[in-house]
C-alpha cells in the first residue's frame, strides 16, 4: 500500500530549494567557470543570486549574460560596499524564500555533485550545517585539503567542539547552512575576515554540524588574495575578531580557551609578515605586535599546539627582525611565481 505521509515527505525534501549567493567584483576572467560549475550542478532546485559589487569590468555584463540563459538567476547590481555588502545583499534578496544557504567566491568553481552530496547529507544526518573538503588551486598544481574522517557535533557543545577542531574552518564557501541560521546574522559590512565575524552566530545557533571528508570546492590561489599586496590597517581586522573570539571563548568555553589563543598569535604573526613583505612604514605597529606575541612567550614555548619549527620561527620573529624578514622574503619568491593573477 503507497503511503501518502511517506510520499509527500519525499516531495518536500525534493522541492527544497538552495539559495547560492555570489558576490561579484572585477573577476571577468574567471567568472564564466565559476557560474558554469554552479548552473550545471546536478542538484537542480537552485535560486543563483549574483551580487555585481559595482564592478568596472565585464563582470556585470557576463552575470546579465548567464541571467537571460537561466531563470534560476537573480541579478543585482549595486554600488561597490565589499564582501560583506554583498553577501548581505544576496541575504536580503533570499529571506522570503529558500530552504538552504550557500556561498561561492566568484573566481572559484564547484565540483559537478557538490550541492547534491550536501544536501543529501543534511537531509540524512538532519543536521544544520554540512561542511566539506576542498582543492586550494594554484596555477601549476593543487593541494588537496581533506577534511579529515566524517564526524557529527552534536548538541550544546556544537560551537567548543567545532571550534577546537583542525577540521573546522571559518569560511562559508565550503559550506551549506539551513537557511533558519541566517534570520538574524549579517556579515560586518566595512570588515575584513567576516567569515570568522559570524562563525559563532552560525555554528552556536546549530544543533548539529557534520563535518564530510570529500572534497567538492575549488579555491583559486591569486596574488591579490596574499599577503604580498600591499599592507593594510584594514588587515589588523583579523586580530580584532581573534581578540573577540579569544573573550567569547574564555567565557563560554574555557576548555579551548588554548586554541583562541594560539589562533589569535598565528594571526599577530600573519600581520607582522605582511607589514614586512609589503616594505611599508610602519615600525611602530611592527614593535606593537611584537610586544603582543613575546607576552605570551611562555604559553609559546609550553603548549604542544605549536610544533618546534613554529616556536623558532615565533621566536626569531620577536628577537631578530632582520633575519625574520630575510627569511620570510626567501619564502615569498620560492611560492609566489605559482599564484593566478
Amino acid at each position: 500500500m503507497i503511503n501518502i505521509v511517506e510520499i509527500r515527505k519525499v516531495k518536500k525534501i525534493l522541492m527544497q530549494t538552495i539559495s547560492v549567493i555570489v558576490p561579484v567584483y572585477n573577476v571577468e576572467q574567471y567568472l564564466r567557470q565559476c557560474l558554469d560549475s554552479i548552473i550545471n550542478q546536478t542538484y537542480r532546485n537552485l535560486e543563483i543570486i549574483l551580487v555585481d559589487d559595482g564592478s568596472t569590468d565585464s563582470s556585470g555584463i557576463i552575470c546579465d549574460e548567464y541571467a537571460q540563459i537561466d531563470d534560476r538567476i537573480k541579478v543585482i547590481h549595486k554600488e561597490n560596499g565589499g564582501l560583506s555588502s554583498a553577501r548581505n545583499a544576496g541575504l536580503d534578496v533570499c529571506t522570503s524564500g529558500g530552504d538552504f544557504i550557500a556561498f561561492v567566491d566568484s573566481d572559484d568553481w564547484l565540483e559537478p555533485d557538490m550541492y547534491e552530496i550536501l544536501h543529501n547529507k543534511i537531509i540524512e544526518y538532519k543536521s544544520d550545517i554540512v561542511n566539506c573538503g576542498y582543492y586550494r588551486e594554484y596555477k601549476k598544481h593543487r593541494e588537496k585539503v581533506a577534511i579529515g574522517e566524517d564526524s557529527v557535533y552534536m548538541g550544546s557543545d556544537v560551537v567548543e567542539k567545532s571550534y577546537s577542531s583542525p577540521y573546522v574552518c571559518y569560511a562559508v564557501w565550503f559550506k551549506l547552512y539551513r537557511k533558519a541560521l541566517f534570520d538574524a546574522v549579517r556579515f560586518p559590512v566595512g570588515k575584513n575576515y567576516e567569515d570568522m565575524a559570524i562563525f559563532f552566530y552560525t555554528f552556536e545557533k546549530a544543533e548539529k554540524v557534520l563535518i564530510i571528508s570529500e572534497c567538492l570546492y575549488h579555491y583559486r590561489q591569486r596574488k591579490s588574495g596574499i599577503m604580498a599586496e600591499k599592507f593594510s590597517k584594514k588587515q589588523l581586522d583579523i586580530i580584532y575578531v581573534c581578540k573577540e573570539h579569544l573573550n567569547y571563548v574564555g567565557n563560554k568555553y574555557p576548555k579551548s580557551i588554548d586554541v583562541a589563543k594560539k589562533k589569535l598569535i598565528s594571526c599577530e604573526k600573519y600581520i607582522l609578515n605582511a607589514i614586512l613583505i609589503s616594505g611599508s612604514n610602519n615600525s611602530h605597529l611592527v614593535a606593537e605586535l611584537q610586544h603582543e606575541i613575546r607576552i605570551n612567550l611562555k604559553f609559546i614555548l609550553w603548549t604542544d599546539l605549536f610544533g618546534l619549527y613554529e616556536k623558532i620561527i615565533i621566536l626569531l620573529a620577536t628577537s631578530n627582525l632582520w633575519l625574520y624578514k630575510k627569511l620570510l622574503m626567501i619564502k615569498r619568491k620560492r611560492v609566489n611565481f605559482d599564484f593566478f593573477e
